[in-house]
């Protein structure tokens, strides 16, 4: 479609390559070369209009070439003038897929309640989309372009945006699904939380808006040679967790992923489960600890069905413990250095400073959310790859805060700020696990 630019520079050519339609008059009267009087012979009269006539046809007849070149470009001004006015005064086509510049609606499709305040979504966009921005182009089967991704959903009603991450497909998906822009959404309501509170209302035949997609970190070329994430999940912060489990661990055979997951309720991970035995108080914090998620898990709850699923696909390289603050179970230090320590060193791997990738303090200023296919600028260690393995934190600001340090405000944009809390401390006990560890905010 021509933009406003391109119309004034042809119309300024087109006027410019036809200076007579400036210049041109057109007469549709004439004279009398004498004008007849009543005492002029009849003769007379008509001889001076037979001069006048001849003059006449001779002036026409060099005039109409003149006209008729002129003619053309004149209808060509008119013609850009008319397309000029149109495409101004006629509003672009919005989109009507998926797409990181406006929000387009969808329809609730399934709703399932996890517990009294937590609910997983199933929503599908009212068009359908052959190619969703967020699918690798003519993978079969599909798979998603991003190891880490969000879309925003918008609330009418008060006019603000939120981002959320999608779960990442069950093995029950079919490949149509997937590519029909079906998704899904772990929602918990929070006090205060003017988007969970709208969202987890909804109903099944509901509209929601989403824009996006919007990359989060790019894990992969950050593990590089590397093959150990732990993933520290509080809440829904668990599903950004499953996204990267599920890539790093289709992308390697050798890799090996903790998740973390910390719940409030039992009911979060087990359908109907039993009320936990009160333990002695003696007994609360010597010797509750959090407990293995298994893939043969009684009535478990639609997100650790689906966490069973991982289990039950990638066997010994995903390992998920969960804690239940109802039941005063929580990771402490020393649960989270073990899971670090778990794996082999990566010190071989380990990258210098400088990259934007791999260096820790560089990513003190940036969002979480970038721009994918950045390059590594570490040093060429031949075959290996630089890369550093990943200790990732997502939950609630003061889970963040808590285990790896506030997310900082800076110049409007929310930034990875430096590695505190829990994170912090293991590392100043242990240089290894500063130098060999990456620490994600999300």
């Amino acid at each position: 479609m021509m933009r406003h630019g391109q119309f004034r520079s042809v119309l300024k050519g087109a006027l410019a390559s036809c200076p007579r339609a400036q210049q041109h008059t057109f007469h549709t009267s004439w004279k009398p070369a004498v004008q007849p009087s009543a005492s002029q012979p009849h003769g007379a009269r008509w001889n001076g209009f037979r001069q006048h006539h001849s003059t006449t046809t001779r002036s026409s007849a060099q005039s109409t070439p003149k006209q008729a070149r002129a003619f053309p470009p004149l209808l060509i001004v008119g013609l850009l003038l008319g397309g000029t006015v149109y495409y101004l005064a006629t509003p672009p086509a919005k989109p009507k897929t998926l797409n990181s510049e406006t929000f387009i609606p969808y329809t609730i499709t399934a709703r399932e309640a996890i517990s009294p305040t937590s609910v997983v979504l199933t929503i599908a966009p009212h068009v359908r989309d052959p190619s969703p921005p967020y699918l690798q182009p003519g993978a079969t089967p599909s798979r998603w372009k991003h190891p880490l991704w969000s879309v925003e959903f918008k609330q009418p009603e008060v006019q603000i945006a939120r981002h959320y991450t999608p779960l990442p497909p069950l093995q029950a998906d079919t490949d149509d699904e997937a590519r029909d822009g079906t998704l899904r959404f772990y929602v918990r309501a929070v006090g205060g939380g003017e988007m969970s509170n709208y969202l987890s209302r909804l109903g099944v035949g509901r509209d929601v808006w989403l824009r996006g997609p919007h990359a989060g970190f790019d894990v992969l070329p950050r593990l590089g040679s590397c093959r150990r994430v732990v993933f520290l999940a509080g809440g829904t912060g668990l599903v950004p967790g499953m996204q990267a489990a599920s890539a790093v661990l289709d992308q390697s055979d050798d890799a090996k992923v903790s998740l973390l997951w910390a719940v409030r309720r039992r009911e979060e991970v087990q359908a109907a489960a039993a009320p936990p035995t009160a333990a002695p108080s003696w007994q609360l914090w010597t010797s509750k600890s959090p407990t293995e998620l298994r893939a043969d898990m009684e009535k478990p709850s639609h997100i650790a069905a689906h966490l069973t699923e991982m289990k039950a696909k990638y066997g010994d390289r995903l390992d998920v413990r969960v804690a239940v603050d109802e039941e005063g179970t929580k990771f402490r230090d020393s649960d989270i250095r073990k899971a670090l320590l778990a794996g082999p060193s990566a010190t071989e791997h380990s990258s210098g400073s400088g990259c934007r990738l791999h260096d820790q303090r560089l990513h003190e200023h940036a969002s979480e959310f970038e721009t994918p296919g950045a390059a590594c600028q570490c040093p060429d260690s031949g075959d290996a790859k630089a890369g550093k393995n990943l200790l990732m934190v997502s939950g609630p600001d003061g889970f963040i805060a808590h285990y790896a340090g506030p997310k900082v405000w800076l110049g409007g944009t929310l930034t990875q700020g430096p590695v505190g809390g829990v994170a912090a401390e293991l590392q100043r006990r242990d240089g290894k696990l500063a130098s060999d560890w990456l620490v994600l905010k999300l």
